[in-house]
């Protein structure tokens, strides 16, 4: 016994000698099938090992056939023919290598797709849309990993629309490899589709009516899981909870699904500060409060208080929301905004920088109480973008008051007491009675320089004296924002603004010695009044300076193309073209050009904003820096 099994090893050892490798050439088909030829394959295998016997080389070479038969099934290919040809070294050392030769042949097509549904979806639209769109008609070459996907989508399909017992009763692929055909034949019964029923809030802080408008599912409805996903994203939105899970409750024997609601409330109170600084405003901090639930009903409060350098301007902004109706997004608003600053009286010829007379410095107050309706629509479906639809009617007491602050130069007293008529424009009182409506959607994803979408604004508002205004008016603007990445480095940003203003403009012709200057000024209150030029708006130009004097206009018109290229993490250079204008006759626009070139910071805070802008409509002025941090003032 001892000697037989010496004698086996004597002959192990002398038989089999030890290969160092294996090369394997494949030739005959590339892309996907000689991947998946490779995967299957034991000799690819036996290319990463350190040593391998030869004996078991010749024992992979003789399984390659069938592997790769296996592997050009998933492909349509049935009746390949395949040569397998494996090499010993020439020398010691060397690798042995296996050359592998594939014609795939004929692929199998599909001769013929049957399709049936059973139970309750059989007229769903939904599930005979997708086999409408079935991806291996009659004459397609069969794909099996096509015809997977295929399947396991229908099923994830149907229980996404409710049909949670769906089967499938017959799901074959029958193959004739001689006549290299194929049939399809799938028997699908969805089984009855569940329904919405009931919905519970164990331990509800808030009221049953709130928690009934917060529902948006109606009981019966048939279940999606898109509703349910609406239903989550509802309860989300209205800023009431720290965290939202909607659990399924599937009752099998009433074919029902009920919700239970587990949310956590948030603090009822929230607070804010931001601060930031810019050429055009100076020095700005805001404050802000928000109680999001006065009550169990969902009726909150938000306000603010803001300061900025420039005019020494302060804004104090409150709004009481009251749910209304049976829809989440639907509010009654009242809400009211007192707003301060030192502001002027300016004379500026449209065609030169300098003033033509020394400005008057005056006080303006504004006091605004409006009362309207807040609601959402979403004329785009679900998964559409949302737009925001204020509409109400605002009362807007405005003064303006050059005299109180008894700081007159010569020139002021001296151009007044020439032209008396000015004293009307430099102690005002407005009152104005308007209604208005305005449409925002805000549709934007990501963050910092990968900040993308659209925001656009749409926006009308009428004033008559037959209601108890002292000036008459209709206004209509609209404006957006569009961002757009292109790639990883590349964005671009385009923006533009248009408003149009029916109201009536007195014109004055002013003289003091050999200085004279036609001055256009609009009756609309300052408040509605259209000013544009600075850091945000045409570039190279000063803060509201190509505004009709600088005291507003009518009518405004206004566009910009900006390019950003992100060269390191955070930070980006840009470069610009803004065209635009502020004026009081619509045929006498003179819109004015800006062009430069700026670098952008992206922090926390928000983007740290750098730009170096020509006016080149002013070209014997030098070029003019826009810095900014933060954001606006209220």
């Amino acid at each position: 016994m001892n000697r037989f099994f010496l004698i086996l090893v004597l002959l192990t050892a002398s038989g089999l000698a030890r290969a160092d490798a294996v090369v394997v050439d494949i030739s005959g088909v590339d892309g996907a099938m000689l991947t998946n030829v490779r995967a299957h394959l034991g000799l690819v295998r036996a290319e990463r090992l350190e040593d391998v016997s030869s004996w078991r080389l010749r024992q992979f070479a003789d399984d390659a056939r069938g592997e790769i038969r296996e592997a050009l099934r998933p492909f349509g290919y049935y009746r390949p023919r395949i040569e397998v040809r494996l090499d010993e070294p020439e020398r010691e050392g060397r690798p042995w290598r296996a050359r592998i030769r594939i014609e795939p042949g004929q692929p199998t097509r599909i001769e013929q797709v049957n399709i049936e549904f059973q139970g309750d979806g059989q007229d769903d639209a939904e599930l005979l849309a997708w086999r409408d769109e079935w991806p291996l008609p009659s004459g397609s070459v069969l794909r099996h990993e096509a015809y997977e996907s295929a399947w396991r989508e229908l099923d994830s399909l149907a229980r996404a629309r409710g049909y949670f017992e769906a089967s499938f009763r017959e799901r074959r692929v029958t193959v004739d490899p001689d006549r290299g055909t194929a049939e399809v034949r799938i028997r699908f019964d969805t089984g009855p589709r569940y329904r919405f029923g009931r919905y519970e809030v164990p331990e509800s802080i808030f009221a049953e009516r709130l928690m009934d408008r917060l529902t948006i599912i109606e009981r019966d409805e048939p279940f999606t899981s898109a509703r349910l996903d609406e239903q989550r994203e509802t309860l989300v939105r209205t800023g009431l909870f720290t965290r939202v899970i909607v659990e399924e409750q599937r009752d099998r024997a009433d074919e029902r699904v009920d919700l239970l609601y587990r949310l956590e409330p948030r603090p009822p109170n929230s607070y804010r500060i931001t601060a930031g600084v810019g050429t055009d405003t100076g020095a700005r901090v805001q404050l802000g409060w928000q109680r999001h639930y006065l009550s169990s009903r969902g009726n909150r409060l938000d306000s603010g208080l803001g300061a900025q350098q420039r005019n020494n301007e302060y804004v104090l902004r409150s709004e009481y929301q009251h749910p209304r109706g049976s829809k989440p997004s639907d509010f009654l608003t009242l809400g009211g905004v007192l707003r301060r600053e030192q502001d002027n009286f300016r004379f500026n010829d449209e065609d030169r920088r300098e003033a033509v007379f020394d400005a008057y410095s005056g006080r303006r107050e504004q006091a605004e109480l409006s009362v309207g309706r807040l609601q959402e629509r979403r004329p785009f479906g679900f998964w559409g973008a949302r737009i925001e639809e204020r509409i109400g009617l605002s009362f807007l007491n405005e003064s303006f008051d050059a005299f109180r602050e008894a700081s007159f130069s010569e020139e002021n007293e001296a151009l007044l007491e020439t032209n008396p008529e000015l004293a009307d424009f430099l102690q005002t009182t407005t009152n104005t009675l308007a209604l208005g409506a305005r449409w925002r959607l805000h549709n934007t994803s990501g963050s910092g320089f990968f900040a993308q979408g659209q925001i656009l604004e749409a926006r009308v508002l009428a004033a008559h004296e037959s209601v108890g205004s002292d000036v008459s008016f209709a206004q209509a603007y609209l404006g957006g924002r569009w961002h757009q990445i292109f790639g990883d480095r590349h964005k671009l940003l385009l923006r533009g603004e248009v408003g149009y203003t029916d109201a009536a403009t007195e014109t004055i012709e002013l003289g003091l010695d050999d200085r004279e200057l036609t001055l256009s000024i609009t009756e609309l209150p300052e408040r509605y009044r259209f000013k544009t030029g600075g850091d945000r708006t045409v570039r190279g130009y000063g803060f509201e300076t190509l505004s009709t004097n600088r005291n507003g206009g009518n009518h405004i018109l206004t566009a910009s193309l900006e390019y950003e290229f992100r060269v390191g993490q955070d930070w980006t250079l840009a470069a610009f073209y803004d065209v635009g204008n502020a004026f009081n006759e619509w045929n006498q626009r003179k819109l004015k050009r800006g062009v430069g070139v700026g670098f952008r910071w992206y922090t926390i805070i928000g983007p740290i904003q750098v730009d170096v802008a020509q006016a080149l409509d002013d070209i014997d002025q030098p070029w003019r820096l826009h810095f900014s941090i933060g954001t606006r003032l209220l």
